[in-house]
C-alpha cells in the first residue's frame, strides 16, 4: 500500500472522510497511477453512497479495482458488465475461487444460467469445502434440468451442513425429478427430522408418495405431520389427494381450493382441474388448467424453451421426407439383432396404458420413456446425416442403441423389447435407417381429446412440451406431428398397427389379443391386469401415474366434447384429422 492509500485509510478510520476524501483527489492529482490510493479512494465513497463517483475512479487493470469495480456494477443491477469484470480478473488468476463465485452469481443475475453454471462449477473444485457455493451451484443446475449434476451437488452440501433442513428438501425435489423416488423419500423424512414444523417439507413427502403410488403411506403421513403441529390448510392438499382416492371428489375439491395458493401452486391448480373435470365442472375444470399452464409458463425451463422452433424443426422434417431422399439413401447390410418394437403416438395417446398391458407379459421388455434414439439420432448427424451412412456407421449406431438398452435392461434375455417413447413418432426415419423390419405400435385417439389431455397435464418443460402450455400450440404440434407421421407412412413403408384408445378401453383383450398377435407373441391372460402390473411397477413416469393404477377409465373417451366451447379456435385446425382417422365431422356435430 502507497504512503498515500494508508493515509486515506488513517483519517477513514479516524472518522475524518472530508479528510480522507482530500487527502485522496490530491494524491491522485499528484500521482495518477497510485492504484491503492485510488482503490482506497474508490471505496471511501461507495461507503458513502457515492456509487457513481466510486465507479468512475475503477480504471486501469489493477486486480483490486476490478475488483471493486465488478461490485459497483453488480450493485447497480448492471451485471453483464460486472461479469465482464470478474471474467477478467479469473483470466489472470484462474485459482481465485471467489470470483469464480462471484462472476457466477453475475452471470446468473444476467439471465446467463449456463455461464452461471459453468463458473460456480469452477469455484466448487477449487473450493469444495464452501457449503454455499455447493448450494448454488446445485440450486442452478436444477433450475437448467441438470438434476444428476444438481443431486450430486446437493449431497456434498448435506455433508458439509448435515443440520440444514433445506439441503435435504432440494436434495428430495432433485431426486424426485429424476424419478428416484426411495431416495427423494429418504431426503424428505431427512428435512421433516431435522425441522418437524416445515410444512413444504411434509407437503413434498407427501406428493412423492403419490406419486410412487404409496398412497396408503398418506394418511399415517397426514396424521404425523398433524401431531407435528402442521396446520390444516398447509396440509389440505395432501388431504385432498387422499380423499380423492377415496372416491370423496366434492370434499376433495373444497380442500384443494383451501390449500394456500402460494405452496405448490401449479400442483394446487392442476387437482382442482382435474377434481372439477371429475364433478362435470367443465368451466372451473379449464380455468384451473389455465392458471396451472400460466404458473408453469413462468419458470426458468419454459423461459430457456422455444415451442415455435420445435414446430419449425418438424415441419423442415416433414418437407425433408420426399421419397426421392429415401431413394438416395446408402444400401446397407441388415442388423445382426432382433429389431425392437416402438410404441409411439402423440403424447396423452394412451401409450402409458398400452406400456402397462405389455409389461404384463412375461416375455415382454419395456424401456419407459428412455430417449436412446434421440442419443443415437445424435450421433447419426440428425436427419440430415441418414443418406450417406454406410454399413459400418450403421452397425455402430445399432451398436450403440443396444448398449443403452441393455445398461438399461440388463436381463433383457430372449424377451421382445418394446422401446415405448410418444415422440419417437418423429425418429421413424431413423427407425427406418437401423431397423427396417421394425414394428411400429401406434397409439391413437381422438384429436381432441389428446389435445385437450396435453393442455391438462404437467410435463417436464423442454422445446416439445412447452407448446402444451397454450392450446393453440397443442393444436398447431398435432397437426405438425400427424402430417410427418402420414409423409412417413407414404415413403417409409414401415410395418405398423394401430391401437385406438377408445377401442382399447371399451374391450382391453380383444385389443390386447391382436397386439400380441401382431408382435408375433403368445397369448397371457396375465396382460389383462394392468392395475396389478400398474402397481408393481412402483414409480411411474408419465404424467399418466395416477390413471394406470385404477380401473379403465371410460369417462375420458369424448371428454373434449364437455369442453367444446373452450376448444371452439382450434377445432378448425383439428376437425381434418377427425375425418381422416375415422372420428367424423366434429364441426358439423357441433352445428
Amino acid at each position: 500500500m502507497s504512503d498515500a492509500a494508508s493515509r486515506i485509510v488513517e483519517l477513514v478510520r479516524s472518522g475524518d472522510l472530508a479528510g480522507a476524501e482530500a487527502a485522496g483527489e490530491a494524491a491522485l492529482r499528484d500521482v495518477p497511477d497510485d492504484f491503492a490510493a485510488r482503490a482506497a479512494l474508490a471505496n471511501l465513497r461507495a461507503m458513502k453512497g457515492d456509487l457513481e463517483g466510486a465507479e468512475a475512479l475503477c480504471i486501469g487493470d489493477s486486480p483490486e479495482l476490478l475488483r471493486l469495480k465488478a461490485w459497483l456494477l453488480q450493485s447497480r443491477g448492471r451485471n453483464g458488465e460486472a461479469a465482464d469484470c470478474y471474467a477478467r480478473i479469473v483470466a489472470a488468476d484462474p485459482a481465485d475461487w471467489e470470483m469464480w463465485n462471484n462472476l457466477g452469481n453475475a452471470r446468473h443475475a444476467g439471465g446467463d444460467l449456463e455461464g452461471a453454471i459453468e463458473a460456480l462449477g469452477r469455484a466448487r473444485r477449487l473450493r469444495p469445502d464452501m457449503a454455499p457455493i455447493q448450494l448454488n451451484y446445485a440450486m442452478l443446475a436444477a433450475a437448467a434440468g441438470r438434476l444428476e449434476e444438481s443431486v450430486e451437488a446437493y449431497e456434498a452440501v448435506a455433508r458439509l451442513e448435515p443440520d440444514n433442513p433445506i439441503v435435504p428438501l432440494e436434495l428430495g425435489r432433485a431426486r424426485a425429478g429424476l424419478g428416484r423416488m426411495d431416495e427423494a423419500e429418504s431426503a424428505y423424512r431427512r428435512a421433516v427430522g431435522l425441522a418437524p414444523g416445515l410444512a413444504i417439507a411434509w407437503l413434498e413427502l407427501g406428493i412423492v408418495l403419490e406419486r410412487a403410488n404409496r398412497i396408503d403411506r398418506l394418511e399415517p403421513l397426514l396424521a404425523e405431520a398433524r401431531s407435528q403441529g402442521i396446520a390444516a390448510d398447509e396440509l389440505a392438499y395432501l388431504e385432498a389427494l387422499l380423499l380423492r382416492e377415496q372416491g370423496r371428489t366434492e370434499e376433495a375439491l373444497a380442500l384443494a381450493r383451501r390449500a394456500p395458493a402460494d405452496v405448490e401452486p401449479a400442483r394446487r391448480a392442476l387437482l382442482i382441474g382435474r377434481l372439477a373435470d371429475s364433478l362435470g365442472d367443465s368451466g372451473a375444470a379449464f380455468e384451473a388448467f389455465a392458471e396451472a399452464n400460466r404458473i408453469a409458463a413462468g419458470e426458468p425451463a419454459a423461459a430457456r424453451a422455444d415451442p415455435e422452433a420445435y414446430r419449425r424443426r418438424v415441419a423442415a422434417m416433414t418437407a425433408r421426407l420426399t421419397p426421392e431422399w429415401l431413394a438416395g439413401w446408402t444400401p446397407v447390410e441388415p442388423g445382426s439383432r432382433p429389431a425392437p418394437v416402438f410404441l409411439v403416438g402423440f403424447p396423452r395417446s394412451g401409450t402409458t396404458l398400452l406400456d402397462t398391458v405389455l409389461m404384463g407379459h412375461p416375455a415382454v421388455a419395456v424401456l419407459e420413456e428412455e430417449p436412446i434414439l434421440e442419443r443415437v439420432d445424435a450421433a447419426a448427424g440428425g436427419l440430415d446425416g441418414l443418406a450417406d451412412l454406410d454399413s459400418a456407421a450403421t452397425e455402430r449406431l445399432r451398436d450403440l442403441y443396444f448398449a443403452e438398452a441393455e445398461r438399461l435392461v440388463p436381463d433383457l434375455g430372449g424377451r421382445t423389447l418394446i422401446d415405448k417413447l410418444p415422440l419417437n413418432l418423429l425418429a421413424q426415419p431413423l427407425i427406418r435407417r437401423l431397423f427396417p423390419e421394425a414394428r411400429i405400435v401406434f397409439a391413437l385417439r381422438h384429436p381432441c381429446d389428446v389435445v385437450l389431455s396435453c393442455f391438462m397435464q404437467s410435463f417436464e418443460i423442454n422445446d416439445a412440451m412447452a407448446n402444451f402450455l397454450d392450446l393453440a400450440d397443442s393444436a398447431r404440434l398435432y397437426d405438425l406431428v400427424l402430417a410427418f407421421d402420414r409423409r412417413c407412412r407414404e415413403v417409409l413403408a414401415l410395418e405398423a398397427h394401430t391401437v385406438r384408445y377408445e377401442a382399447l378401453v371399451e374391450d382391453l383383450e380383444g385389443e390386447a389379443r391382436a397386439l400380441l398377435y401382431f408382435l408375433g407373441l403368445p397369448w397371457d391372460p396375465a396382460v389383462l391386469d394392468h392395475r396389478r402390473t400398474a402397481r408393481a411397477r412402483g414409480t411411474i413416469s408419465t404424467p399418466s401415474y395416477s390413471q394406470v393404477i385404477r380401473p379403465i377409465y371410460r369417462e375420458a373417451s369424448g371428454r373434449w366434447e364437455r369442453y367444446r366451447a373452450q376448444m371452439a379456435p382450434v377445432l378448425p385446425l383439428l376437425a381434418p384429422w377427425a375425418i381422416r382417422l375415422g372420428y367424423g365431422d366434429i364441426l358439423e356435430a357441433g352445428r
